[in-house]
């Protein structure tokens, strides 16, 4: 998974240079990219599934999002309000990337922890209280990855 994907496009009044960091699940049946800066914003939420799956989050946009392999391995997961699409790997069990409850359209929750973080150069870690999710939402405290 080491190897670098050259930067995206960016528009005329986007000037964040970004990298396509490659990612997969577990067994690798699931492969995809996501792009960012290689100056990230992990948050860590602290909500039931988040924390004890180890999903530490990238929020991406979905024009940043490209699934390479392995859609028919995905499973759906969703409880609650079922708002939030949680997708695994029917062959290994790890959640490379769902769409969030609080974007339920437009953006993926990419697991940092699948992707190979390499091309970054300074990774901030956020905290997020999805214990509280209406609150914290409510407060502004969730991030978008830029």
């Amino acid at each position: 998974m080491s190897e670098e994907v050259s930067a995206g496009p960016t528009t005329p009044t986007d000037s964040v240079e970004r990298v396509w960091y490659r990612g997969q699940c577990h067994c690798g049946g699931v492969k995809f990219s996501a792009a960012a800066s290689r100056h990230l914003t992990v948050t860590l939420c602290n909500c039931g599934i988040c924390f004890m799956s180890g999903h530490q989050e990238l929020m991406i946009p979905e024009e940043r999002f490209q699934m390479h392999q392995g859609q028919e391995f995905l499973k759906p997961y969703r409880f609650g309000n079922k708002i939030a699409d949680h997708t695994f790997c029917s062959v290994c069990g790890i959640m490379p990337f769902y769409r969030p409850r609080s974007h339920p359209t437009g953006f993926f929750s990419v697991n940092a922890r699948c992707l190979d973080l390499t091309p970054s150069e300074k990774i901030d870690y956020v905290e997020f209280d999805g214990q509280n999710w209406e609150e914290s939402i409510a407060a502004g405290k969730h991030v978008i990855t830029e």
